[in-house]
């Protein structure tokens, strides 16, 4: 189960781009989608070796890939 937590949209640069953050109940992690022209390109989840990291992490994650900072 997972519930929407926000959106963030590209700029100038990358219109077409989004990010949607989720929280994950089952796992108790955060996600985000990044999304492009209406396509999903990846759903990423905010762990790292094992680690889960913080909705602000994935706040970062989801507004550097709206602004084309993650290819």
């Amino acid at each position: 189960m997972r519930k929407q937590l926000s959106k963030h949209w590209g700029n100038e640069t990358h219109p077409h781009r989004e990010a949607v953050i989720y929280l994950n109940y089952k796992e108790d992690i955060f996600e985000v989608e990044f999304w492009e022209k209406g396509k999903l390109i990846e759903n990423r989840k905010m762990v790292s070796d094992g680690v889960a990291h913080s909705e602000s992490y994935a706040d970062d994650a989801a507004e550097n890939w709206c602004l084309g900072y993650i290819p």
